[in-house]
């Protein structure tokens, strides 16, 4: 991943798209658990925050959960509301691109996320 990504930003970015589809195909947390540890000496050999980090991993993980057709929060979902995967697709369609151009913003603006941990930190 290192060697593909040409700096701090597109390595997020990478990490955000493989932690959507991993947070589509599997729960978040076993997502998270497998790799984390796997990127964490990555992460810290460029650079890039921690919290700034762990957020652009939730998020993303977040995303996946729901993301149509494969998404296991979608079914749960789904399943409660005694509604068809097909019908919820489409209309969830616009609410995934929202949240993710926000992930794309707080990736590329490191600032939104670390504002509060900076001006609470001493």
């Amino acid at each position: 991943m290192q060697a593909i990504s040409a700096g701090p930003v597109v390595f997020l970015i990478l990490n955000a798209i493989l932690f959507i589809l991993l947070g589509a195909l599997l729960e978040g947390l076993p997502a998270v658990v497998i790799l984390v540890p796997t990127f964490l000496p990555v992460v810290k050999e460029m650079g890039i925050d921690l919290v700034h980090y762990s957020i652009v991993v939730t998020a993303a993980t977040g995303i996946g959960l729901f993301l149509p057709p494969i998404g296991v929060g979608l079914f749960i979902s789904c399943g409660i509301a005694g509604i068809t995967v097909d019908k919820v697709s489409r209309e969830m369609m616009p609410y995934v691109l929202m949240l993710t151009i926000g992930l794309l913003l707080v990736i590329a603006f490191p600032w939104i996320t670390l504002v509060l941990p900076r001006l609470f930190s001493v």
